[in-house]
């Protein structure tokens, strides 16, 4: 048995936020389901992809293995009740899960539990036994807890005379994390709790209320039964409700990913028992291929993604990948076998060497292992080798549609690297949700919300943004600013779709997201010690933090919370929370007061990077900016000085960066940032010949980086979003704004897909703006268009229209819906 960090569990909070003292805002440190509906709370957890364990109805699927015992379904729940120690059993044994169960202890003494991987022996006295995660009603306080039920005594927290030897070393360190007030306060004692355990392999996570309480690593049980706890008080009743499971691991691609087969595009014979194919571009699968039925012995396929002479690199740079694979000769078997390419035990890890990091997302067994790459080797093949011998089993989304977006403009190279960023998207849709490339093959917030804002505008049917959400709410990672990512997934998808349903089921979750638990009375977020040194994360890798100084108050962190904020006020008013819309509001508020007196420095008339320091960061000015908080008086000044850096932040910055650029009439500089020349833009991924794009903007930025990752890809969804100028104004896309920002373009057209159906922009931009406009049924759109040196108004299909001169901006005052033409005059 062995402790581990709490790194990666800790991003993971669903419920747990301190109280901070807004009326009408629940967002205590309970999720009290006192007052939740129950079928809402059914209906949510089925939402996310849980089986139920109990029916709401009688108690199919349990057993009581005792002579005593009374357990009833009443409205709903289980009601136990006794008057000795007895515990309802699952007659299923399960493996690998998180077990999702609500409790309600009786007033009085109480106390009750969730036992996992349990077992049962009729003949013994203590007939149930095994691991239980604790429901302590007493002023100990331990629920959470791991209790190793008529066994080994207390797990964690440890005390003497209740645990044994190995666990007694310890003792402190537990009891000091149990005395800690979050976890400490955790339960509602006079409300339902809900608690939620997982088991991957030998790591053991409980979580009470959203609150982890434990991460264990113990061999004891791999497998057992679940049961529910009636401790033996008489005359007592304990309440169970929402009692759900989900069976780990799961693997997204089994219904949502295909295998398509593909041809190779060039043959080339190295020599006698070598022969190169090349597929064309990059993909994650593994080799068909028809195997010679004469010879003895193997033959090898090497795979790679990178070239060196001519030849595949076989030690790459970074995770460049490279592998190599046997096939036999001489089977005597007519067909084609699967070749499957060699396995990196890092991308198949679910419980982790360390566990510090959640587990890998899996791909389908039946598919036998892939791994990205363009080129194979074939070594070892008598004679001629023909194309039509091989080809590759490349994994792509089932409902991914190359006719769904298009975007061509003026630029040439700007053409090229949309193709490269959609094709990024494409391709890394091979494990059914989206994951840091093949490193680690988990999903990261930020990553995930980047690959999000690009799927959405290169293909019309997208349902893995969602899934991902949802894994991500149970397997968050380590770093502050990816959990308010968590409320951009959620916004960014309810805009998509308009589905208030899924996002109601979520939004309580959300709250945690917001990093509210971290905030003062003046509204803005504290980063302690362990915070500053690796939990805020400001931009990755760390080297391209533009020498980020790194306080107690800062700013990007604050950025990202002012958003989360923002964010959460918008959805809680869709959702008819009005009085959770206005809490979120007074904290926005106050919060961007803070940031402006706490953070900018009027002596530079920008932003330092936070308290204690006079540094100014490239990201202490993009992530302000980005996201609106610059006021109105302060904006020209932030701006002009942005538009004088360079691309001194990551990939992933770089999508906040040229969002500012191009929401602040910057649009120029957003594009000649994006095909700068030297090692840090777009145009060095093309002029690489790369076909996805990379982590970082090159090998010396990040010599472990991937070249098959998505948060590479931002062009895929900056260059509809702006220089097409479409985005929802509303959730659903029954409205849309349309805001072309051209800068020196001299032309851009392009389809956007939305759920509604494909909104079609076209056009130029000469001594007026003319442009063309296809807008599905049930759009209609708010648009706006340059405002050229000496036009005096707009013209709608030829007729003049009512616009306003705003700034640079010719603002439409109708609503515009259908086919329009619209140019300036």
């Amino acid at each position: 048995m062995r402790l581990e960090s709490f790194g990666w569990l800790l991003a993971s909070l669903w419920f747990v936020c301190p109280a901070i003292g807004q009326e009408g805002l629940a967002l205590s440190s309970h999720r009290n389901a006192e007052s939740q509906d129950n079928t809402d709370g059914m209906e949510s957890m089925l939402s996310r992809g849980y089986t139920p364990l109990f029916n709401g109805a009688d108690l199919t699927g349990w057993w009581n293995p005792y002579p005593y015992g009374e357990a009833k379904v009443i409205d709903g729940e289980i009601h136990l009740r006794a008057d000795k120690k007895f515990f309802l059993v699952t007659e299923r044994k399960y493996a690998d899960f998180r077990v999702s169960v609500e409790i309600h202890l009786p007033e009085g003494p109480a106390n009750s539990g969730v036992m996992f991987r349990c077992h049962v022996d009729e003949n013994a006295q203590k007939k149930v036994f095994g691991y239980q995660a604790e429901c302590d009603g007493s002023d100990r306080k331990w629920s959470g807890g791991l209790y190793d039920e008529a066994r080994r005594g207390w797990v964690w927290p440890s005390t003497s005379g209740r645990s044994i030897e190995p666990f007694l070393e310890h003792e402190a360190e537990s009891k000091a994390a149990f005395a800690d007030p979050v976890i400490a306060n955790a339960l509602n004692r006079h409300g339902w709790n809900r608690f939620d355990i997982t088991c991957i392999e030998d790591r053991i996570s409980i979580e009470v209320n959203g609150v982890p309480t434990c991460s264990f690593r113990d061999t004891a049980d791999a497998y057992g039964y679940i049961a529910i706890q009636h401790h033996g008080e008489k005359g007592q009743t304990y309440r169970f409700r929402n009692l759900f499971i989900k069976e780990l691991p799961q693997v997204p691609a089994e219904d949502t990913v295909s295998i398509v087969e593909q041809a190779p595009v060039a043959v080339t014979k190295i020599d006698d028992q070598v022969t190169l194919v090349d597929f064309g571009k990059v993909a994650f699968g593994n080799i068909a291929m028809r195997i010679p039925r004469s010879g003895r012995g193997n033959g090898k396929l090497h795979f790679g993604e990178k070239l060196k002479n001519g030849r595949i690199d076989r030690e790459p740079p970074g995770t460049v990948r490279y592998g190599v694979s046997d096939f036999r000769k001489g089977s005597g078997q007519i067909g084609t076998w699967i070749v499957p390419a060699p396995v990196d035990v890092r991308n198949t890890e679910q419980a982790g060497a360390t566990g510090d990091h959640p587990p890998a997302v899996l791909t389908p067994r039946s598919w036998l292992p892939v791994m990205p790459f363009r080129w194979v080797e074939v070594e070892g093949w008598d004679g001629d080798f023909q194309p039509e011998y091989i080809s590759r089993r490349a994994a792509f989304a089932s409902n991914w549609n190359d006719d769904a977006s298009s975007f061509e403009c003026s630029n040439e190279l700007l053409n090229e690297i949309w193709e490269l960023c959609k094709y990024s998207i494409k391709a890394t849709t091979f494990a059914g949700v989206y994951v840091d490339g093949d490193r680690e093959r988990i999903p990261y917030e930020a990553d995930a919300y980047l690959n999000q804002l690009s799927h959405y505008y290169t293909d019309d049917d997208v349902e893995m943004a969602a899934k991902t959400f949802d894994w991500l709410m149970e397997h968050g990672t380590w770093p502050t600013e990816w959990a308010p990512h968590m409320v951009f997934m959620a916004h960014a998808e309810w805009m998509q779709s308009g589905n208030d349903e899924w996002l109601s089921h979520r939004y309580e979750s959300l709250k945690t997201k917001t990093l509210l638990h971290r905030s003062g009375e003046d509204g803005l977020i504290r980063s302690d010690e362990l915070d500053r040194k690796r939990h805020d994360i400001v931009d990755w890798p760390q080297k391209e933090r533009d020498g980020f100084v790194f306080t107690e108050l800062n700013v990007v962190v604050n950025a990202f919370h002012i958003e989360a904020l923002r964010q959460m006020a918008e959805m809680a008013d869709g959702l008819g929370k009005s009085g959770d819309a206005q809490a979120f509001r007074d904290r926005l508020n106050l919060a961007r007061t803070s940031f402006q007196t706490t953070f900018f420095d009027e002596s530079t008339g920008i932003y330092r990077d936070g308290v204690g320091t006079n540094h100014s960061s490239l990201h202490a000015n993009l992530f302000p900016l980005a996201f609106g908080i610059v006021p109105d008086e302060k904006e020209a000044g932030v701006v002009a000085w942005l538009r004088k850096q360079s691309m001194r932040c990551s990939p992933y910055a770089a999508q906040y960066f040229l969002e500012g650029l191009f929401r602040h009439g910057s649009d120029q500089k957003a594009l000649d940032l994006i095909v700068a020349e030297g090692d840090r833009s777009w145009k060095h991924m093309v002029d690489s010949g790369t076909t996805i794009t990379w982590e970082a903007w090159d090998l010396k930025y990040k010599p472990n980086q991937d070249w098959n990752h998505a948060w590479g890809a931002a062009p895929a969804n900056l260059l509809p979003r702006f220089v097409l100028g479409v985005e929802p104004k509303h959730p659903g896309w029954t409205s849309a704004t349309i805001s072309p920002q051209p800068g020196e373009l001299k032309y851009a057209r392009g389809r956007v897909p939305t759920k509604l159906g494909p909104i079609v922009v076209d056009w130029t931009n000469q001594s007026t703006f003319k442009l063309s406009l296809a807008l599905p049924d049930g759009v209609k759109a708010t648009v706006d268009v340059p405002a050229a040196v000496g036009t005096t108004g707009v013209l709608i299909d030829g007729k003049p229209a009512v616009a306003t001169k705003v700034r640079d901006r010719w603002v439409i005052t109708e609503a515009l819906v259908g086919d329009v033409v619209i140019e300036t005059k």
